[in-house]
């Protein structure tokens, strides 16, 4: 995969397996110095040291061997056994010589050359161990940006899902609209007792009907209601809440939850903003004037 100078995002993970494989392949790689081809390390001008050793050596030998004859010859011993024992302890001596410091070379080039060896090994070994910290520090950059996309799908996602049970909720309104408008209606127009006091009803006559047909009225009992809580207050001193419906509530008005005021209170100040439903339950007009603001 290309990286980011040739227009593409690199993948950390693939960067990360490819270091780990580098890492690997230069561990095995790098050998030991046992097992190492030790030629490319040798100094090459150690044979031209060497050779040099040997061509002084023979040319040294040749002189001590003029100078031996010569003074044979003065002696008149000139090939005797004395000039051959002298000639022969002569280039003896040049040969141990010329081999004792062609091994001190061989020994100093080859000690050398391991050496280098040894350290192109190391420079190998770290080599792989910076390609492995590479890969580690790859994976961990691969595995933080994959945290950071499933927070962020996350985050989306609650998001979404806010929006769309805003638009349920919307939607269930909308659509519970028509048929809480024609129960209230209904009640208006039927012969639903309408509450006068706490202990009294009294039957709606033809103006109570014009009226609570222009008026708002929706269940509001307490016995429909459960985990209510106190919002505030009313400048009539009334108390808002909000509430869930229990289960008669919910077939009643459709819905879950619910705010707004309870109907035992409002009956208690203002009897004429609340009746009695066909259901057996208590509803409040909330257009009264005495509610305005209860929702």
């Amino acid at each position: 995969m290309a990286g980011a100078a040739g227009g593409m995002i690199a993948n950390p993970m693939q960067q990360a397996s490819l270091a780990q494989q580098g890492a690997l392949y230069g561990t095995a790689g790098a050998g030991t110095v046992a097992g190492a081809n030790l030629s490319p390390y040798m100094n090459p001008y150690t044979r031209n040291v060497i050779g040099g050793l040997q061509q002084e050596a023979a040319r040294g030998m040749a002189i001590g061997a003029n100078q031996l004859g010569a003074q044979a010859t003065r002696a008149g011993a000139f090939g005797g056994s004395r000039h051959g024992i002298a000639q022969g302890q002569m280039m003896g001596d040049i040969m141990r010589g010329v081999n004792q410091q062609t091994g001190q070379l061989m020994q100093s080039g080859f000690q050398n050359a391991q050496t280098m060896a040894q350290q192109d090994i190391q420079n190998r070994m770290n080599q792989a161990a910076q390609l492995g910290n590479l890969g580690a520090q790859s994976f961990g950059y691969g595995q933080q940006i994959q945290q950071n996309l499933a927070q962020q799908g996350t985050a989306q996602q609650a998001l979404q899902q806010a929006l769309i049970d805003a638009a349920k909720a919307q939607y269930a309104g909308y659509q519970q609209a028509p048929v809480s408008g024609l129960g209230i209606m209904t009640q208006a127009l039927g012969a639903s007792p309408h509450g006068q006091t706490q202990t009294s009803q009294r039957q709606l006559g033809l103006m109570d009907y014009l009226t609570a047909g222009a008026s708002i009225y929706a269940a509001s009992d307490v016995n429909l209601k459960f985990n209510i809580k106190r919002t505030g207050v009313l400048p009539t001193g009334i108390n808002t809440y909000t509430w869930d419906w229990n289960e008669e509530g919910q077939k009643i008005t459709g819905q879950k939850s619910g705010r707004g005021v309870i109907a035992q209170e409002v009956r208690a100040k203002y009897p004429d903003a609340v009746i009695t439903g066909d259901h057996g339950y208590m509803m409040v007009n909330y257009n009264h004037p005495e509610l305005k603001g209860a929702i």
